[in-house]
Formats: C-alpha cells, structure tokens, sequence
C-alpha cells in the first residue's frame, strides 16, 4: 500500500530549515528550564502531595488561605476535570520521621477549620523524603543516559560505521530535549509516568531510523555510483508510507491515550504525542542529513577532470 506514490521529496535540500527549528526549540527549552520553570513532581522533589476532593466547587483562594497558616509556600491547583471538584496541594516541607502524615494531617485540620463550609469528602496522599527524590532523579538522568549510549554502540556495530550510530543517538537525544522543552513550556510535572514516556522515545524513535538507514545500506549495495545524497534522499522517499503508516497509527493510539487517559497518564500521553511527532522529523531532517554531512567531509577533494 502506498499513501504517496512515487515520492521525490528533497528532503536533505529542507533539512536546514528543520534544524533551525530544533536549534531554537531547544535553546529556548534550555532557558526556560534553568529559569526554574521545570516543575517536578513529588516523586523528584520531596514532600507530600494531597489529592482533595470536595463537596461543592472549591474555592482556591480559600483553601490557599486556609493552607498557606499550616504550610506557607504550598502550590494548590485544581485536579483533573473541574466537575470532579478535586484540588492538588504539594507541600515541599520535609515530614518528621516520627509522623510522616504530620504535613497532610495538618492541611486536613486547616481547612476543617477555615473552610468548613465545603467539607473535604475524599483524600489520598503521597509522601516522598527529600534523598529519595534526588536519588530517582539521578537514577532518571543515568538511565536516559545509558539508553543512548548503548544504543550508539549497537548501531553502530551494526553498520559498520560509527557515524550510523552517532546520527541516530544525536537524533534521540534531540527528541528528548525536545520534549523537555515542551513539558516546561505548557507547565507538566516531570513524574515518572514521564520519564518512562521519554525511555519509550529512546527506542521508538531509534526505530524509524533504522529501517530507514538500513534501506540506504541496501541502496549502497547496489548504486555505488550515485552521491550519498541522492542514495540517502531515495531511501527516505522508498520508506515514506512506511514512516507515514507507523508514526501515524502510533499518534493516534497515544493521542487518546493523552485526551481520555486521565489526570495520572496526562503527562505520559502528552510526552508521548510530542515525541512521536518530533521523533518523525528527527529522523526524516536530522539523523539522515548527519550522515550525509559526515560523508561530505569525509569525501576526499578532487579536482574537477579536464575535458578530452
């Protein structure tokens, strides 16, 4: 089946214009996360994080007032959908060992007494030492690492060529950035729900890029005469349904995952619909014109043969 036939796209010829993209995209991601706009969850940051379910529509400024005399600097937000009449409270204050509930306990009294008009019906708590948190987050970051690393050194054994696998690891690790620059920008909690999204982005990018550098080995094979470029663009285009046909699907299935999933997988889904997106034009406009930029330096200078 073939959504477009015949395809001659040039896609090393707008490569450029994608790579801009991302350069910028990334820059900006990278200001805006060591600006402090990084949230992280209570899983990465420590403390304790209520879930609250009220009777009525809950009044924020309310129950900010009402927290803010127990816990001063707590974040409140509404959770979930607002028919729900859930509020999230995250207290970034260390629990005693004695009493870890001591912190949550004391936010359930507050508004049992500043805001006993709309009662607390329903509550769940999750707490998180100060250590563990930090432990998760370099646990997150060497994992990521590690994924990228031994993915270099199999493909690039795999090709033969350390520039294969170089491509397709800078182009992963782009899409991670890219994703963390989209996670500060629309304010999600880096969780481990997300991390797990960006370990899956690892792989799942990787894999488009391999069938695609696996059709230019092919073509290597047999068109020694043709530039790398137009192997490279060929190759791109003879793999564009199949690009089209499993990206796609993947979109879509991970697209309801992010609308009807719910409050806990909102941010897995929302990584997810990024990466697959951003991971399709790392493959098409980044990996594969890496390799041709290589091949370009790498190609000995010859003088331009005199006419007979």
């Amino acid at each position: 089946m073939e959504i477009i036939k015949n395809p001659h796209i040039d896609f090393l010829g707008k490569a450029k214009y994608f790579v801009a993209l991302s350069v910028l995209l990334i820059a900006a991601g990278v200001f805006w996360i060591v600006s402090g706009h990084l949230l992280y969850g209570v899983e990465f940051s420590g403390g304790t994080q209520l879930v609250l379910q009220f009777q009525a529509t809950p009044d924020v400024d309310r129950i900010r007032d009402a927290v803010a005399k127990v816990s001063p600097g707590a974040v409140i937000q509404t959770y979930g959908d607002p028919k729900a009449n859930k509020v999230l409270v995250r207290i970034s204050q260390e629990a005693p060992e004695a009493d870890l509930d001591a912190p949550a306990r004391a936010v359930r009294q507050a508004l049992a007494d500043s805001y006993s008009q709309n009662p607390v019906t329903e509550s769940s708590s999750e707490i998180v030492g100060p250590l563990v948190g930090a432990e998760l987050r370099q646990k997150a970051v060497l994992l990521t690492g590690l994924g990228l690393l031994f993915q270099l050194i199999y493909i690039a054994w795999r090709f033969k060529g350390g520039v294969w696998g170089a491509s397709a690891t800078i182009a992963a690790l782009h899409d991670v950035l890219v994703c963390l620059a989209f996670l500060a920008f629309f304010r999600f909690e880096i969780t481990l729900n997300v991390i797990a999204a960006l370990l899956t982005l690892v792989g799942y990018s990787v894999n488009d890029t391999i069938v695609i550098f696996d059709r230019a080995r092919e073509n290597l094979l047999h068109r020694r005469k043709d530039s790398m470029a137009k192997l490279l663009n060929d190759s791109l285009n003879q793999t564009l349904t199949r690009t089209i046909i499993s990206n796609g699907t993947t979109f879509l299935a991970v697209l309801g995952l992010f609308l009807f999933g719910g409050e806990v997988l909102r941010g897995f889904g929302f990584t997810m619909v990024v990466g697959i997106v951003v991971g399709t034009y790392s493959t098409l406009f980044i990996a594969v014109p890496l390799v041709n930029w290589w091949s370009l330096r790498q190609a000995p200078s010859a003088k331009p043969a005199r006419a007979a």
